[in-house]
């Protein structure tokens, strides 16, 4: 439905500029755009990486009148639908499911496919999906995973840290905010991994070449 008047959202676990803009009928740059969202594009620089209470200004549609003959069609092309997703996968000893069949379920809808030479899943999807599941090799005999739009926290948050490193599988433990031992581990792997000084420390080099490993 389109959205009449102009307001301020607050944002809760999931969701994204990209599905909210096309809930109000707007190509998500018209709302990240935005004059009034200056300020969290500074604080969140990516506008699909939002955090709950997070506050985005969604302006209210405009009409736009355009003139054309009547004795002739006419074709309207609505922009920035779908949305690119990409997601490699490797074994275990890091080399790519090279050319691997897949199955993908989102929303409830399947398709099939094969992962490309690199082991990359690349495929267009609608921004309002919300859930997913990805199964590589015959039954998800070669990898599964379930997937959750949306629901990356910003780099700055450490359950974003901790998603980040989940997805690079490095940490198999809870999303919840909290330092423990496996994500001490986690940290120094992928610190060592990346040619950082040793430790288990969280600091901006660390993050900056988490952010570059996991948009690879």
């Amino acid at each position: 439905m389109a959205n009449t008047e102009d307001h301020h959202h607050e944002v809760t676990q999931g969701e994204t500029t990209v599905q909210l803009a096309l809930a109000a009928g707007h190509h998500w740059s018209t709302v990240w755009q935005h004059g009034q969202n200056a300020s969290l594009r500074q604080l969140r620089k990516h506008h699909n990486v939002l955090f709950p209470g997070d506050r985005l200004f969604i302006p209210a549609i405009r009409p736009r009148q355009v003139s054309k003959p009547t004795d002739a069609t006419h074709q309207f092309v609505r922009k920035g639908i779908p949305e690119k997703f990409n997601l490699q996968f490797l074994d275990y000893d890091n080399k790519p499911l090279a050319n691997a069949p897949y199955v993908l379920t989102l929303d409830g809808f399947a398709s099939t496919g094969n992962l490309d030479p690199d082991g990359w899943l690349r495929v267009f999807v609608r921004p309002d999906v919300r859930s997913g599941r990805i199964e590589v090799g015959p039954h998800g005999s070669l990898a599964a995973c379930d997937l959750n739009f949306g629901h990356l926290d910003p780099l700055s948050t450490l359950t974003g840290v901790q998603a980040r490193l989940r997805n690079l599988g490095l940490y198999d433990g809870p999303i919840d905010g909290e330092t423990n031992d496996l994500l001490k581990e986690a940290i120094r792997a992928f610190r060592l991994a990346e040619n950082l000084p040793e430790g288990d420390e969280i600091d901006d080099d660390f993050r900056q070449r988490l952010e570059t490993t996991h948009r690879s």
